[in-house]
Parts: structure tokens; C-alpha cells; sequence
């Protein structure tokens, strides 16, 4: 089912305007009984919802067109999740997407899942765009998608963010003890 909803977005994005870096976008959702475990919907399907509005976003800013062409790819480096409340089966709620912060190799992304002006989820994930094994400098996509505008100002979230993913980096993969 998640499939179906993340192919249904990306589809139906294609009849929606165009957006800027500086746009932040909303996207409806319902939980679905797919969506849950037991009473409440699971991270999984959360982080589907997450995937949801940086597909929009994707879709919206051309970048799957010019992708296709050029035969790029946009993976995830890192991604942040914080579940505040659940969400329960058949609610209604709403994910906020909007670039954050672009530097010469990521775009990250911050996002917030609402539901009744109250914060359910917020998520702050990064990627970048490669074509085979080589990373393809945001400069160029920026150029490629006529973005007149990206926001560069360096600040505390995205400092945090990095911080946090090289100290987990140097914890996990360099110094595994087994």
C-alpha cells in the first residue's frame, strides 16, 4: 500500500504547479490500516509520508525530469526523525516539506508532520544526487533546474545535524567494537 501512495503522489504532482527552493509545500495524508501497528501508525509508514513530500518536491521542481535525462540518482545520506505523537488509523494529517539548507554537495530537507496544529513528527534529511559512482555538484543542479535562489545561510540545525551524523559515524562504523 505504501507503494501505491508514494506512486499516486508522484503521479498527481506532475498537474501541480512548479515550486521554488523557497517554497514550503503541504501534502494531505490519511492513515490507512496498511500504515499501522496495532493501534498507531508504525515509523515506517511515517518515514513513507517523509519520502512522500521530498518526492512532491522532486516531481514539482522537474528535477525527476531532468534526472531521467541525465541519469542521476537521489539518495538519502542522512536522515533524522523525531516522533513527538501518534498518529492513529484513519486520521487525517498534513506533511510540510521545504529545502532548508543547500551547500556544495547536499540539499537537506526539514519536515514536520501536523495534524490539529500540533506537531506529530519532524524529520531533517539530506542527499545528494549521483550519476554512477560520481557525486554531481548542487551547482549543477541548481543551474539545470533554474533555480534562481537556494538558501546558503549556514545555521544551528544544520551544524547539529552534521555533528551528530559524523559522531555516530566515528561511533558505529569506525570504531565497532565486537
Amino acid at each position: 500500500m505504501r507503494w501505491i501512495k508514494l506512486l499516486t503522489v508522484i503521479f498527481l504532482a506532475k498537474f501541480k504547479s512548479k515550486i521554488k527552493t523557497s517554497d514550503t509545500f503541504i501534502l494531505n495524508f490519511r492513515v490507512w490500516i496498511t500504515d499501522i501497528d496495532v493501534s498507531v501508525m508504525n515509523h515506517a509508514a511515517i518515514m513513507t509520508v517523509f519520502e512522500m513530500g521530498r518526492a512532491e518536491f522532486m516531481v514539482r521542481s522537474n528535477f525527476f525530469k531532468i534526472a531521467t535525462k541525465n541519469k542521476w540518482f537521489f539518495p538519502n545520506q542522512a536522515i533524522s526523525v523525531q516522533f513527538y505523537r501518534p498518529l492513529k488509523m484513519f486520521q487525517k494529517a498534513k506533511v510540510y516539506t521545504k529545502v532548508s539548507y543547500v551547500d556544495d554537495t547536499f540539499f537537506y530537507f526539514e519536515q514536520k508532520i501536523m495534524r490539529n496544529g500540533k506537531p506529530m513528527a519532524a524529520c531533517l534529511a539530506n542527499g545528494m544526487v549521483k550519476s554512477g559512482r560520481d557525486t554531481v555538484p548542487t551547482s549543477e543542479i541548481i543551474k539545470a533546474l533554474d533555480f534562481e535562489e537556494v538558501p546558503r545561510t549556514n545555521f544551528e540545525l544544520i551544524t547539529a545535524f552534521k555533528d551528530k551524523n559524523k559522531h555516530m559515524t566515528e561511533r558505529i562504523i569506525d570504531n565497532w567494537e565486537v
